[in-house]
């Protein structure tokens, strides 16, 4: 509550209009005194004074200011405007001063208290409204139509469809809240709306018929279809396709064509949809042509394409996409498209032609060419994927092929891809020859892993699922290879593989003991040993252990032992600490922060104070 409220009173009257500006702000704070000189600042001729203003009078809320609001509606248009805002958002306690405005002898005032009743929703009574629909204004008329679909009001159908033969913007809006209210009771009468002279009335039947979705206005959109001029055509389509079409509705298919053909991304996905309820194969290459016109660097290139391939496979057009693979006029990145495409088909007839990619002179087509092979899964094609996968110049196409030996699984590759281990030399395509060879014959590949190098053995023990395999390699002489095995035991995460992973938080190499706490952590073991690593010597060590921790265990055990962390002597520690309590949060967070504000180092006083202007 401010003092003197007189004074700021007084200032509203000042030369300045910043002096008069500021008035009106030190208001919002005042007592009741200040809701009619505020009321008479909207007036002001300065902008910055009326939205000030305005704002105090938000801010004070309450009966008093909406009642004080209600004559501007009958003001000017800048005035009424601002009554209209501030009423609205003043909310519930504005509603019993609006409904008797419904009956109010200004056609405009009516109107906007409707308006305002639409806005506001919360604890509205719809069923007052109602009544209005048969004011002698036709604006206050569609008002009450609109809001009554804003506010949901179901009961209100009956009255609704009467207002289908209403003027041309009463019946536009009564037709708008019939789609809203899911009323299925109207669709007889919204249909006959399709004889209309009126081009707008017959755009919304058909508009509202759609969103309805009810396979009762099927019969009148069909009926209708063949009537309509070309401008609706695509119209009754929509609707037709949303409510449901069917595959015996062929001759919608030129239309969708037109449809998707000259519709913006919203008709097309409709389009699609209505493609595949036909299954419409003679559809399909322009969907393809569509695919292939996408740029690829366009955000939203990776959707268009999905939408384009799920109605395709919807469609089950294998035959027309084997149609069109070899055909000269497909160019490139339809070509791919298709290729992609016979493969989530598991097309065993495409597995021949695809073969014949894998020496394309485009990359691209034969690394898609060969993934699509792996999907298939034929085993006629290993021994072009074996001969890919040895001898491609570009990297992407040999691993997509190593990752298709392995996801067909053939014997036959087993050699070829072992003998890969020695003359590959990307990272990348080590970890995929790895995991095709543990497909194909996991235990003649982990027989032999003492012979491997250390690379191969930390690729093995950085994908391996096999506990014994991990618990082998745990005590391999290799420090990396130790620490990738430590590191999968914390994904399989069990009471065995935590056991182990413990066993390792007393090793002399600090290195191997972080990796432990990192796995605890990983597994989401929370220990006592965990524990003991707060107080590991080495910093790192430390580090990741109050990360672990914070993973591992639950909340108030957490926030226990870490808050000890904030008096360590290495400042990543504690700052990790610092991140950690913050996101616990609370009092206790609080607390164990405070005694912190004025630390020694100045980064984390700053950041001890920075966090304990959250909690």
């Amino acid at each position: 509550m401010i003092r003197n409220i007189k004074k700021i009173i007084d200032k509203l009257h000042a030369k300045d209009p910043s002096v008069r500006r500021k008035a009106a702000e030190d208001l919002a704070d005042g007592d009741e005194r200040g809701i009619y000189p505020l009321i008479k600042a909207l007036s002001d001729e300065n902008t910055g004074v009326q939205d000030a203003a305005m704002r105090a009078l938000i801010a004070y809320g309450g009966e008093i200011v909406a009642y004080m609001a209600l004559p501007l509606l009958r003001e000017n248009s800048y005035l009424r405007n601002t009554g209209l805002i501030i009423l609205r958002q003043l909310g519930a306690v504005s509603l019993p001063m609006l409904y008797p405005l419904l009956k109010d002898k200004d056609d405009d005032v009516r109107k906007f208290s409707i308006d305002l009743l639409s806005e506001i929703q919360a604890e509205v009574d719809p069923s007052l409204i109602v009544p209005s629909l048969e004011d002698s204004n036709a604006n206050v008329r569609a008002a009450a139509a609109k809001a009554l679909g804003d506010l949901g009001y179901r009961d209100a159908a009956t009255q609704l469809v009467k207002c289908l033969s209403d003027e041309e913007w009463v019946c536009f809006y009564a037709l708008q809240s019939l789609g809203e209210l899911k009323a299925d009771e109207a669709i007889p009468a919204i249909a006959s709306l399709l004889e209309s002279q009126s081009l707008v009335v017959r755009f919304s039947a058909i508009e509202t018929m759609g969103r309805l979705g009810s396979s009762s206005a099927l019969s009148a959109l069909m009926s209708y279809l063949p009537k309509s001029d070309e401008d609706e055509k695509l119209a009754v389509v929509k609707s037709i396709i949303q409510i449901g079409a069917t595959p015996d509705m062929k001759e919608l298919t030129e239309h969708i064509i037109n449809l998707f053909r000259e519709g913006d991304w919203d008709d097309k996905g409709i389009a699609l949809h209505g493609f595949s309820a036909l299954k419409c194969t003679h559809a399909i290459p322009l969907l393809v042509e569509t695919a292939g016109q996408l740029d690829p660097f366009s955000p939203d290139s990776e959707e268009k394409t999905e939408l384009l391939k799920r109605a395709i496979l919807s469609i089950d057009g294998e035959d027309e996409l084997l149609g069109m693979l070899d055909s000269p006029d497909l160019k490139y990145r339809g070509k791919s498209f298709v290729i992609d495409l016979l493969g989530e088909l598991k097309s065993k007839k495409a597995a021949g032609r695809l073969s014949v990619y894998l020496k394309d002179v485009s990359r691209d087509l034969r690394r898609v060419s060969a993934e699509a092979l792996g999907e298939i899964g034929e085993h006629a094609s290993v021994e072009e994927l074996m001969e890919a996968s040895q001898s491609d110049a570009d990297a992407h196409v040999r691993r997509s092929a190593i990752e298709a030996l392995g996801t067909i699984g053939s014997r036959d590759a087993y050699a070829v891809l072992k003998g890969l281990l020695e003359v590959e030399r990307y990272p990348d395509l080590l970890e995929k020859v790895v995991e095709s060879l543990m497909k194909i014959d996991s235990d003649a590949f982990l027989g032999g892993i003492s012979g491997y190098s250390s690379t191969i053995r930390q690729i093995i023990a950085r994908s391996a699922s096999d506990i014994r395999t991990l618990f082998s390699l745990c005590e391999d002489a290799d420090s990396k290879v130790k620490i990738s095995a430590i590191s999968g035991l914390g994904r399989i995460g069990s009471e065995e593989a935590a056991s182990k992973i413990i066993s390792f938080l007393r090793h002399e190499d600090p290195e191997i003991r972080k990796a432990s706490v990192v796995s605890l952590g990983d597994a989401r073991w929370c220990s006592p040993e965990l524990f003991q690593a707060l107080s590991d010597e080495d910093p790192w060590v430390r580090f990741f252990a109050v990360k672990s921790v914070a993973a591992a265990c639950e909340s108030d055990m957490v926030i226990e032992k870490i808050k000890e962390m904030l008096n360590d002597r290495y400042v990543p520690v504690i700052m990790a600490a610092i991140d950690i309590i913050r996101e616990i949060g609370g009092r206790e967070a609080f607390e164990s922060l405070s005694p912190h504000e004025e630390h020694e180092n100045p980064d984390v006083r700053e950041k001890v104070r920075e966090v304990l202007g959250t909690l």
